[in-house]
């Protein structure tokens, strides 16, 4: 066989005589449906796919559905004439894919080249129906029509439509009649088997027999199949003795249980003698893929539930045996005793198998808790294989409770420091349900913001709680002090439970603190012609604090209020640099006559800031 040319759907091989461009259009041509299962596969990666717009209809598809067609092709085929009766020229249809599903049917019919319906060959129609296994292909045969008249190389065609369950990839085969009458040539045919065969073998002929001894030289050569591990490459001459026209040539084939593509390899002719010329210096075998597709199984697992956050549940997927091609599967969870959402997390995708692959993995997130509620199940599902069938098509996926017995949590606390001595704080553990047992429990305190020595006395030790009863308490010293300071915290954290399982382990203890801010206040005397002034700052301040100031004169022994006026405490500012803010005040007053006086200047407190107080004598 000669070179491939691709025109319209069809292979065109050049090198046989072929009809002319005109009679090639006077055959119909069906629409190319090559290259859905792509379309499929490429939707199965998540893709984009170009839809050429009349060769591809648009259609909606899924993975499932579209990843998975078959592709129905024909090969091409030729025989010589002969001078009566007739001959057979086989035409296979094979196809590719997954091997789920129905068996694929199409249907063919004839239609004339250069050959000629009635007069070159019969007419022929009908519907192939493929096999679902083994060589996955079906034959169609042609009878050509012997005779004498020299007329040359002539063609025609096989055009497929109407697939069931598939789709066309290559819609013609051309069948190629060599003429017997004329001067002689050698041709060499194409040949298909199953691998199992052992041994597939071309036919060389010559188109005519010659008075004398004539040769020709042969030699295989690699496509798709590999000499030396898909077949064993030849070569030599072939002799044609005085009134032979064909002979044989045997190539060994290997077979292995590997499901694969079909493979191909060619017999190249060459060198030939006394003349004769080669009308078809190609000839191409094909070794039928005749071993099933591997299954893939999805197996049973289970995981440890876990208290907090999640765990991952794994279960493994294989398949029966290695593959030469991409497998693909689809998977899903679904609810068993288990609710997605709430006890596992729902999941579904494809798993790819490269070639050679035999194991995956698919990975269900499953949420812990610490309710007693005993082992939960869900369902992984496999669908939709693509190059492999289904073996076990669900599996069981438990998550194993581990809350079953008595429970303990430990809650929070809280403490007013107080201003002197020791305040307990008391922490509280409970158990559910009752234990008939005694339980203990270990336990120990850490630094929050709290400092231990210094605000609380650091504690371990264990806590037992006998049987029946449902709490304990742990007491932690809280040491008092009159310094105002934020509330400060500590930590208890619990271990080693016998007889109980933690599910709350640690808390705070918040020791609150009861003092107030310590505020100081300044006072100074501004004199002047008609007013004295009381102005001075409180520290430490906040917006909105007011000062009440008193002017008081000396009368005998005693002091005597003038007047009182309660400024605000302005302009925030840390004049002193400390880290800590003060404000302003300033009380003006009639300046009284001459003696002794005093001012007095109070804050009166509040929740937060203590009271403070100055007093400023002066002589006017």
């Amino acid at each position: 066989m000669g070179a491939l040319t691709v025109s319209d759907g069809a292979y065109r091989r050049s090198g046989r005589g072929f009809p002319s461009p005109q009679v090639w259009r006077d055959i119909p041509q069906p629409a190319d449906t090559n290259g859905m299962k792509n379309i499929g596969r490429h939707i199965a990666r998540g893709a984009a796919i170009l839809v050429v717009v009349g060769l591809i209809p648009l259609v909606t598809a899924t993975p499932a559905l579209a990843a998975r067609q078959k592709t129905i092709r024909i090969n091409d085929a030729s025989v010589v004439e002969g001078d009566a009766g007739q001959k057979t020229m086989t035409f296979t249809v094979s196809w590719t894919g997954s091997k789920g599903g129905a068996a694929p049917t199409v249907h063919y019919t004839t239609a004339d080249g250069s050959a000629t319906a009635g007069a070159d060959y019969t007419a022929s129609s009908g519907i192939a129906s493929l096999s679902n296994g083994s060589c996955r292909c079906a034959s169609i045969s042609v009878p050509i029509l012997g005779d004498t008249m020299t007329e040359g190389t002539e063609t025609f065609a096989i055009n497929l439509s109407s697939p069931v369950n598939a789709t066309i990839g290559d819609a013609q085969g051309i069948g190629t009649i060599y003429d017997n009458e004329g001067p002689p040539s050698f041709v060499v045919t194409d040949v298909a088997g199953p691998e199992a065969s052992g041994t597939l073998s071309f036919s060389v002929f010559l188109t005519n027999a010659n008075g004398s001894a004539v040769s020709i030289n042969y030699a295989t050569a690699d496509g798709t199949a590999i000499a030396g591990s898909d077949y064993a490459a030849t070569s030599g001459p072939l002799t044609f003795n005085p009134g032979q026209t064909s002979k044989s040539v045997p190539v060994t084939i290997t077979d292995n249980a590997l499901a694969e593509d079909d493979e191909t390899f060619t017999l190249n002719l060459s060198n030939a003698t006394g003349g004769i010329a080669i009308a078809d210096p190609t000839g191409t075998a094909t070794i039928q893929n005749d071993d099933a597709d591997p299954t893939v199984s999805v197996a049973a697992a289970s995981v440890i539930e876990g208290d907090l956050g999640t765990t991952t549940l794994t279960l493994p997927v294989t398949l029966s045996g290695p593959s030469g091609h991409e497998i693909d599967v689809d998977y899903a969870t679904s609810d068993a005793t288990a609710t997605a959402g709430s006890d596992y997390t729902a999941t579904s995708g494809t798993l790819v198998f490269a070639a050679g692959e035999t194991t995956k993995e698919i990975h269900v997130t499953v949420s812990g808790d610490f309710q007693d509620e005993g082992n939960e199940t869900l369902t992984v599902t496999l669908s939709a294989p693509f190059n492999a069938d289904l073996g076990t098509a669900s599996a069981t996926g438990t998550i194993t409770n581990d809350d079953a017995g008595p429970k303990l949590a430990v809650t929070d606390a809280v403490a007013i420091e107080g201003k002197t001595g020791a305040t307990a704080m008391t922490f509280t553990v409970a158990t559910t349900p009752i234990s008939l047992s005694d339980i203990t429990v270990g336990y120990a305190t850490a630094d929050g913001t709290a400092t231990a020595g210094t605000d609380y006395a650091a504690t371990s030790g264990t806590l037992t709680i006998p049987a029946g009863q449902l709490t304990g308490t742990i007491t932690v010293n809280v040491n008092g002090d009159a310094t105002w300071e934020l509330n400060e915290t500590i930590g208890l954290t619990l271990s080693n439970p016998v007889g109980a399982k933690i599910v709350v382990g640690s808390a705070t203890g918040t020791i609150i603190n009861d003092d107030k801010i310590l505020t100081v206040l300044t006072l100074k005397l501004a004199k002047g012609k008609t007013a004295i002034k009381a102005k001075g700052t409180i520290e430490a301040a906040v917006s909105g604090m007011r000062v009440k100031v008193s002017l008081l004169r000396k009368v005998g022994r005693k002091y005597v209020v003038l007047s009182t006026k309660t400024v605000g405490a302005k302009g925030l500012l840390d004049r002193n640099h400390d880290g800590i803010l003060d404000a302003g005040y300033l009380a003006s007053f009639n300046r009284p006559a001459a003696g002794t006086y005093r001012f007095i200047a109070r804050y009166a407190g509040n929740t937060t800031y203590a009271p403070s107080k100055r007093t400023l004598s002066f002589r006017l």
